[in-house]
């Protein structure tokens, strides 16, 4: 999909772009729909959401929820990602998930409570060779 900048006062804009269809934008939710027991972690940037989704967070949110899942928007002031980003997260997945890694997580002083660890992988990113990186990973259901 190509951008459209348009200048505006001496301004270069991103133009919004036009509604995807419903497998472009089910394309874009994978991370978040595949959220479950196996893929406990999905998050996707703000600026996705509303410019290439075209959804609010809100509505996502609400879908996540009637899902029994959880979910946390964190604007860009307490997150790494430079949009901020709205992050879905199976609770009890997750719960059990830390708890099977609680002593990684212990020693480098990363929350076993799964609010709480969302909001650290949120705000803080981590470089595959810290040691908490593969618990990182197996949350959002890249390794086993």
């Amino acid at each position: 999909m190509e951008l459209a900048i348009v200048t505006v006062q001496s301004r270069r804009l991103m133009a919004r772009q036009p509604a995807p269809d419903e497998a472009e934008r089910e394309r874009l939710l994978l991370s978040l729909s595949q959220v479950g027991p196996n893929k406990t972690i999905g998050y996707l940037p703000l600026y996705t959401i509303r410019d290439f989704v075209q959804l609010s967070p809100e509505t996502i949110a609400a879908d996540a929820a009637a899902r029994g899942l959880a979910s946390e928007q964190f604007g860009p002031e307490k997150c790494c990602i430079k949009s901020g980003a709205l992050y879905v997260y199976d609770r009890e997945g997750l719960t059990q998930l830390l708890a099977t890694y609680a002593g990684t997580l212990e020693a480098d002083n990363l929350p076993l409570d799964p609010d709480r660890f969302v909001a650290h992988i949120a705000a803080v990113w981590f470089q595959p060779n810290h040691p908490a990186y593969a618990v990182i990973a197996a949350a959002f259901g890249e390794i086993a």
